[in-house]
């Protein structure tokens, strides 16, 4: 009732300025006010546009350009990138939300019926989300309520939620998997949400909150996993049950007793009532996932794009594997679109979720959009069972001059399994021969210098340094015994950086800053 409240007064001062049926831009942290602002623009005043916080100011300035957005609600933290901006838009501050709700409240009590009276229509444009992308220049993406609210309903009848859950939400809200699956999905079923307030608190609010539903990127789901394997090194027996764990379904005896200290442990390192993982935003590995089980933790993998509302494809409490995403959600159909010989082609879905088209780029549009059907980029097959497996994504295809085609992203999987490597990016790059297959290696250093501080390295020195390449051309020369010999990687380059990435922490794969040689 409290937060009703607040979005009827919010959305009446919004109508009082004139803003009625206008695109309201809304960019900060994660907290409060930014799901008011989201919840009184779409439900009684206009269109709503989630912007980045983190993005540069002249990217703020394209996308409120393009857009034509009428104003911007703002938090402390953006305040001079907005301040600068020069566009037209009326600019508000999060900080300000007690006046604004006040005046709204006033104008409600002399009779103001600008909420009540705005009319929603479900099947125009509602919501407008700009892709952040790893390739290329950022789209408007433009959704209809009745996009999201079929995506909303039709997802939470593949996984039950109830109004006992509490979510920690950790990812940017602007995003659309945080934003549909943290926030509108949780709030639809009247559960609770607890807003994180930094990665480094991260573990701290999870013994806060106790949140028993935990929404995340594979990225931070990885870093948390070897969080909990360092764990189990302080239990008795705890890197025993790991691997026991692994090639065994049950333990009995003294291992039953230390698998009971480890998985309480781990449980009590979540806030002790943990119960479901939702991953999203890029692929998990599958043996990140089975950790996440053998924890102890419901995992599910759910897949799809901001062009489809989000969630497309997806686990339920009915089936979920490690080495697939699913089955499309009710209401949606997918199909493998020209698969080869080995069954893998264009992933296209189509369903009451896909969007509406992309704003002001009808060129753009009809790339993507044929016959209802969205052409997702992503390669994709179907396994015996039916369900669909994500094999690389088309755009970062790399053709040989053999004319064999190959995907970064079978390379990546094999080479993110070494704890000596951190980040890493296959590309393809001209040489003597045409195109050679390259890799770049951001290295985990922790896990570097104790490999080769036991071996008695020195760090810095020369030896050392002649160490680390050799380790990392024997991780590659074992990852291409994989692979047949016009598949091989050819060059190997050591970073000193990290790669540049978007703010939901996918590599940019065409950003010059990754692609240096040096």
């Amino acid at each position: 009732k409290a937060v009703l409240a607040d979005v009827k007064a919010f959305s009446t001062y919004l109508n009082q300025k004139g803003l009625e049926g206008k695109i309201i831009a809304v960019t900060g942290k994660n907290c409060y006010e930014w799901a008011l602002i989201y919840l009184a623009v779409a439900c009684g005043t206009g269109i709503i546009m989630p912007v980045d916080k983190d993005l540069r100011e002249d990217e703020i300035d394209y996308l409120l350009r393009d857009s034509g957005a009428a104003a911007i609600v703002y938090s402390s933290e953006v305040e001079e990138k907005i301040l600068k901006n020069k566009s037209d838009c009326i600019k508000m501050s999060m900080d300000n939300m007690g006046a604004y709700l006040d005046e709204g409240n006033a104008l409600l009590k002399q009779g103001d019926l600008s909420y009540l009276h705005h009319r929603i229509d479900p099947y125009a444009l509602g919501i407008l989300l700009y892709t952040s992308g790893t390739t290329g220049v950022a789209k408007g993406v433009m959704l209809s309520q009745n996009n999201i609210c079929s995506n909303i309903v039709n997802v939470c009848r593949m996984v039950h939620v109830s109004s006992e859950d509490r979510v920690l939400s950790v990812l940017p809200l602007h995003h659309t998997y945080e934003c549909m699956a943290g926030f509108l999905s949780i709030l639809f079923l009247g559960g609770s949400i607890a807003y994180n307030r930094s990665l480094k608190k991260l573990q701290a609010d999870f013994l806060t909150f106790r949140p028993t539903i935990f929404i995340a990127v594979p990225l931070i789901l990885e870093s948390l996993r070897k969080m909990i394997i360092k764990k189990y090194s302080k239990i008795f027996g705890g890197n025993m049950v790991l691997n026991a764990q692994r090639t065994v379904s049950t333990l009995a005896g003294p291992l039953m007793k230390a698998k009971k200290l480890v998985f309480n442990s781990v449980n009590a390192a979540f806030g002790g009532r943990l119960r479901l993982i939702l991953s999203g935003a890029a692929p998990l590995s599958p043996e990140t996932f089975r950790d996440y089980e053998r924890f102890g933790i419901k995992t599910l993998i759910g897949y799809g794009l901001t062009e489809t509302s989000l969630v497309c494809i997806m686990h339920s409490d009915f089936y979920r594997s490690a080495d697939d995403i699913g089955y499309p959600i009710v209401g949606v159909q997918a199909k493998i679109s020209d698969p080869g010989e080995d069954g893998v082609g264009e992933l296209a879905v189509k369903g009451p979720n896909v969007m509406l088209g992309y704003y002001n780029n009808p060129e753009e549009t009809q790339k993507v959009m044929k016959d209802g059907w969205f052409y997702t980029g992503d390669l994709a097959k179907q396994k015996q069972n039916g369900a669909f497996q994500i094999t690389g994504r088309l755009k970062s295809m790399i053709v040989l001059p053999s004319g064999k085609k190959v995907f970064p992203e079978e390379f990546e999987y094999y080479l993110m399994r070494y704890p000596y490597v951190g980040e890493c990016m296959v590309y393809g790059v001209d040489g003597e021969n045409g195109i050679e297959l390259t890799v770049s290696i951001y290295p985990n250093t922790e896990e570097v210098d104790k490999r080769l501080v036991k071996d008695n390295f020195v760090p810095d020195s020369a030896e050392y340094n002649y160490a680390k390449r050799n380790l990392f051309e024997n991780i590659i020369r074992e990852v291409n015994e994989k692979f047949p010999k016009y598949k091989h990687i050819r060059r190997v380059i050591l970073r000193d950086k990290e790669f540049e990435k978007t703010t939901t922490r996918k590599i940019k794969r065409t950003a010059a800053a990754n692609l240096k040689q040096d």
